[in-house]
């Protein structure tokens, strides 16, 4: 196995490690809890580093594996009132961050594995509560909570741990595994049907109980997730991924991720159901997740473009490890503005690159051969999410027409046009994105009529109180500064930004699309923040690529009632023609 794969593994793992404290408890620094979720994480990831490691070190990994599997063991409790048993400390420690089907899912799955690899080397009693743990948790509460739960990584990470824990289930417990199989089974088709027919899974369909319209947009962050934790059940499951019918469960998502990937290994992180969630336009930190999938995806399919998708995913994750080998969600350089999670968090799911270890070995052989040749310009249409994917030997970008509603922490910030557009040569972003910005590159901005505070209040009223917590979690961090400034940051960004009388072409939410020799054209009515129309201003955008980079057509079709209306020229572009009411550019 290279370096390049298993150096940045072993870092994440030593520095999770440093965290120890003397009763073997791996505790978070931001949220001073155990997120034994993430524990789990550790336990996989000591288990797959020993499958590669020296003979002398072997030990030593399997020893802090079975050291954080009795952690798990000792956070089983059973519910007050209730036979359901769940890993503490879930959903009843807020500073957890997370619930009972992530770190019960996460917490089975490890638990199942480290029994089936180091079952026999245990000491009998040791090894009989560890598989007792795994497969009591299922019974009493995963075999449920992946038929219930409304987001569909959340089902889908329970199902791990349910698959884990009938692969322990022999003959003598055939009742209870067909009870497990049955409920996989029907999680497997719930899954399927919430998907959506380009690939796209939303973040939380609002038939699951989504309180918000935007919460049912596509998440860039999430859809990995359900693909990642679908491929590993039915591997626990003995069931052949490659063969129908459990090919259509995976198939199409692995080709969505394939598409929000960049040359650079960096997603489109704009067509995001939760955008609260990041500190930047991108992320990493869904990176261990996405790098299983197409390793695996390219492993069942043959197809080169997964396996070139999947280093370059994992080699972007890798840069942004700090020096002690923490992960971080982005760089400081791009955005001083912290993400939700913490780094605890990101390092229990590099888990998830070390069980692809082998796949992603054989993926690095085909893209170091290098991309194919170059060939016609592609357009890629993903019709439920409304997004466009252009890709030329110059440039790869991506498009998106409708979406839904939106305010500050749900549903996409960001469309009616360019997200994102990436250099291959060296990965360059063309045309920066800030989000909700007034004036920005490639988009046209002015007023339109007052300061609305009844449509501030509308968009935000909700943020305020959430506002609070996250003081709350910033303040138990030790980041005082942060913990009194969050109300006020939160009051801005929901409310008051969303009063403001702008509109620009990036804010609305259904532009006509149509596909076009090349590209894409679409008519969008410029609109406020949140998406309300207004001024009647309207802009006809072509994105087209023809083989020397994207070219881009701009045409006022009539600036209605809007104020100060000015189109911001990327800093990047070359321009072809500057009109008034026409423009042209090229970015390569």
């Amino acid at each position: 196995m290279r370096e390049e794969i298993l150096a940045p593994l072993q870092g994440v793992l030593r520095w999770m490690l440093s965290l120890r404290d003397e009763q073997g408890r791996i505790m978070c620094p931001s949220h001073g809890v155990e997120h034994t979720g993430k524990s789990a994480g550790a336990l996989v990831l000591a288990l797959e580093l020993a499958k590669h490691a020296p003979h002398e070190q072997v030990a030593e990994l399997n020893a802090v594996a079975l050291q954080q599997g009795l952690r798990l063991v000792g956070n089983l409790v059973c519910e007050e009132n209730s036979v359901c048993h769940t890993f503490r400390p879930g959903r009843h420690d807020p500073f957890n961050c997370s619930n009972s089907v992530i770190d019960g899912g996460a917490a089975a799955d490890a638990l199942g594995q480290l029994v089936r690899e180091l079952g026999p080397s245990l000491e009998p009693q040791v090894c009989e509560s560890m598989r007792a743990a795994c497969v009591l948790h299922a019974k009493s509460y995963l075999r449920y909570a992946v038929l219930d739960k409304g987001i569909p990584a959340q089902r889908a990470w329970g199902l791990t741990g349910l698959a884990s824990a009938t692969a322990l289930l022999g003959d003598d417990d055939s009742e209870t595994r067909e009870l497990f199989q049955q409920a996989a089974f029907a999680a497997f088709d719930q899954l399927k049907c919430v998907r959506r027919d380009d690939g796209s899974y939303p973040y939380h369909p609002r038939k699951w109980g989504a309180a918000h319209p935007g919460a049912q947009d596509v998440s860039a962050y999430y859809q990995s997730r359900v693909t990642a934790f679908l491929l590993r059940a039915l591997d626990d499951l003995g069931l052949d991924a490659a063969a129908d019918p459990w090919r259509e469960l995976w198939q199409k998502s692995v080709e969505f991720q394939s598409a929000l990937t960049g040359p650079d290994g960096i997603k489109c992180g704009l067509l995001e159901a939760k955008p609260w969630y990041f500190g930047a336009v991108y992320e990493v930190s869904s990176h261990p997740f996405d790098g299983y999938t197409l390793a695996r995806g390219f492993q069942l399919t043959g197809e080169e473009q997964l396996a070139r998708d999947g280093v370059a995913c994992f080699r972007a994750w890798a840069r942004h490890l700090d020096d002690e080998g923490a992960p971080r969600s982005h760089l400081a350089a791009v955005s001083s503005r912290r993400s939700y999670q913490c780094p605890v968090f990101w390092a229990g799911h590099a888990a998830w690159l070390a069980r692809a270890a082998g796949e992603l070995e054989a993926a690095f052989a085909v893209a170091e051969a290098g991309p194919p040749g170059g060939g016609a310009p592609r357009v890629q249409f993903f019709e439920d999410a409304a997004l466009v994917r252009l890709e030329d030997d110059c440039v790869v970008a991506w498009v998106r027409g409708r979406r839904p509603a939106y305010n500050h922490a749900h549903g996409s910030p960001h469309g009616g046009g360019l997200l994102r557009v990436v250099r291959k040569s060296d990965g360059l972003d063309l045309c920066p994105r800030r989000p909700f910005a007034g004036l920005q590159e490639g988009e046209w901005s002015g007023k339109s009529g007052v300061l609305a505070p009844a449509r501030g209040w509308r968009a935000g009223a909700h943020e305020l109180r959430f506002s609070l917590w996250l003081a709350r979690v910033h303040w138990r961090a030790g980041r005082f500064g942060a913990a009194l400034l969050a109300p006020a940051n939160s009051f801005r960004r929901a409310l008051w930004d969303f009063a403001q009388p702008l509109v620009s072409s990036s804010l609305g939410l259904d532009p006509e699309l149509e596909l076009v020799d090349g590209g894409v054209r679409l008519r969008v009515q410029l609109a406020h923040r949140g998406g309300q129309v207004a001024g009647d201003a309207w802009v006809e955008r072509e994105f087209r690529v023809d083989g020397k980079g994207l070219v881009v057509s701009e045409t006022l079709l009539s600036e209605g009632r809007v104020r100060s209306l000015e189109y911001a020229w990327p800093a990047a572009a070359e321009k072809i023609e500057d009109g008034s009411a026409q423009l042209c550019y090229r970015l390569s």
